[in-house]
C-alpha cells in the first residue's frame, strides 16, 4: 500500500504544477498547451529539472535559476496540498482493497468503484482549490473550470449511478435536478434581489456558475449545507479580512468560501445532514 500512496503523492504534486499553470493562465487568457513554463520576469523557459514539483522550489529557495526573481510560494503549497490530497484519498478509498489484492492478480470489479470514486474525489478537489486561488487572486470564477467539472461530474453520473448510492439513473438525475434548483437558481435569485437592493451587483456570477457545478457532486441537502457553511466561514473570514485590510472598502469574493463549505459537504456532508434531523427529532 505504501507503493499506491507514494505513487498518489507524486501524481497529486504533478497535477497541482499544472493547476498552478491553470492558475496563472486562465484569468489572462493565455493557451494551457501552447506555451511551456517559463519565468514571468525573464521570460525564459524553466527547465524540466528545474520544474520538479515541491522538491524544485525547495532546491532553488523559491527563486527563478535564471534570473533570481523571487516564486510566490503559492506554487509549492499549491503542489503540496495537491499531492497530499491525492495521498489521503488513496489510502480511504483503496485500503479495504488490499487484502484482495493476490501478487498474481487484480480484482477489476472490486477495484473500478473505488477507482471512480476515487477518481471523481480528485476531480472535484483540484476544481475547488484552483477556484478558490483564482478568485481570491483575480475575483473571477472561470467557467472553463465550472463547465469542464460540470460535464465530468455528469459522465460520472451516467458511467455509475451506484457511486451515488441511486437505484437507477432516472433518479440519479431527478436529485442532479433538485440539487441544481437549490443550488444555482437559489444563488442566481440571490444575485438578482442583491442588484436590486444594493444597487451593485452582491453576487458574481461565477458563484453561481459553482454551485450550478456542484449539482452532480451533491445531492440538496449538501448544496443547501454548503452555502450554509459558506455564508458562515465567509462572515468570520469577511470580518477578519475587514480588520487586517488598510483600505475601508474591501472586495470580499465569496468563491473560497463556498468552496471550503463544498469539500466539507461532499467529505462529511451526510453525517452533518443526519446529525442535525436527529437534533430536531429530539
Amino acid at each position: 500500500m505504501v507503493v499506491f500512496l507514494v505513487f498518489a503523492f507524486l501524481f497529486g504534486a504533478s497535477i497541482g504544477s499544472f493547476l498552478n499553470v491553470v492558475i496563472l493562465r486562465l484569468p489572462r487568457e493565455e493557451s494551457l498547451w501552447r506555451h511551456a513554463s517559463h519565468c514571468f520576469s525573464c521570460g525564459k523557459p524553466i527547465k524540466w529539472y528545474h520544474n520538479i514539483p515541491c522538491l524544485s522550489y525547495l532546491a532553488l529557495r523559491g527563486k527563478c535559476a535564471e534570473c533570481g526573481a523571487p516564486f510566490s510560494v503559492q506554487y509549492f503549497v499549491v503542489e503540496l496540498l495537491t499531492g497530499i490530497a491525492f495521498t489521503i484519498l488513496c489510502y480511504f478509498r483503496f485500503w479495504d482493497l488490499v487484502p484482495f489484492w493476490p501478487t498474481e492478480y487484480i480484482d477489476y470489479a472490486a477495484l473500478m468503484p473505488s477507482a471512480l470514486a476515487y477518481l471523481r474525489d480528485v476531480w472535484l478537489f483540484c476544481s475547488l482549490l484552483a477556484i478558490t486561488v483564482i478568485d481570491a487572486r483575480e475575483m473571477i470564477i472561470p467557467l472553463e473550470i465550472t463547465l469542464t467539472t460540470f460535464l465530468a461530474g455528469l459522465v460520472f453520473v451516467f458511467i455509475s449511478p451506484a457511486l451515488y448510492g441511486a437505484p437507477d439513473r432516472f433518479t440519479l438525475i431527478v436529485e442532479l435536478l433538485l440539487a441544481a434548483a437549490a443550488g444555482g437558481f437559489l444563488m442566481w435569485i440571490v444575485r438578482i434581489l442583491g442588484g436590486w437592493v444594493f444597487k451593485r451587483e452582491a453576487l458574481g456570477l461565477g458563484d453561481v456558475h459553482l454551485m450550478f457545478m456542484l449539482a452532480p457532486f451533491l445531492n440538496w441537502p449538501r448544496i443547501l449545507l454548503t452555502i450554509l457553511l459558506a455564508s458562515v466561514i465567509g462572515c468570520f473570514g469577511g470580518l477578519l479580512t475587514k480588520a487586517l485590510a488598510k483600505e475601508k472598502k474591501v472586495e470580499i469574493p465569496f468563491g473560497p468560501y463556498l468552496a471550503a463549505g463544498a469539500f466539507v459537504a461532499y467529505f462529511w456532508g451526510n453525517a452533518i445532514v443526519k446529525w442535525y434531523v436527529g437534533l430536531l427529532g429530539k
